[in-house]
């Protein structure tokens, strides 16, 4: 970083996996006296399998614990003495709500966790993570900062 960010945002999934991810925006959003905001992205691809109603009122339940997971992690930063935190919740496609928010902010850092090994399926593999971030450095003029959990590496 060439000047002190005044604006980071942190994208997270809200699982345990995202813990690393946060505790590097709050680190750095407290070294640069900067502005945290909080992005969780909801992909509601699956609804579009849906048949039955029952599956709306399930990610219904997901969104409502999405924004749970987001006012925790607002907590979080303010308690370690981020003065300048809020969250966003987005939902559709991961990849173009990511390019747009950053885009729309002007935040100068984005924090991001890479692809863990997990059971469920991830949005980007190992290869396309890459390619996706340096699109977003070309495209929103915005650093990315990637976090990698110490058994990913």
């Amino acid at each position: 970083m060439d000047l002190k960010p005044k604006h980071i945002i942190c994208a997270v999934r809200g699982g345990a996996e995202s813990r690393d991810t946060v505790t590097q925006a709050i680190e750095l959003a407290l070294a640069n006296d900067a502005r945290l905001t909080f992005l969780h992205v909801m992909d509601a691809e699956f609804l579009q399998y849906a048949t039955v109603g029952p599956l709306s009122v399930v990610y219904n339940e997901l969104v409502e614990m999405g924004n749970f997971a987001m006012m925790i992690l607002h907590d979080r930063a303010q308690r370690r003495g981020v003065t300048e935190v809020d969250y966003v919740v987005r939902e559709g496609a991961i990849r173009k709500q990511l390019l747009q928010f950053a885009m729309a902010t002007h935040a100068e850092v984005l924090v991001m966790g890479y692809p863990t090994r997990s059971p469920g399926g991830n949005v980007f593999d190992a290869a396309e993570i890459e390619d996706f971030m340096a699109q977003l450095e070309q495209v929103a003029h915005i650093q990315v900062v990637p976090v990698k959990l110490a058994s990913n590496e």
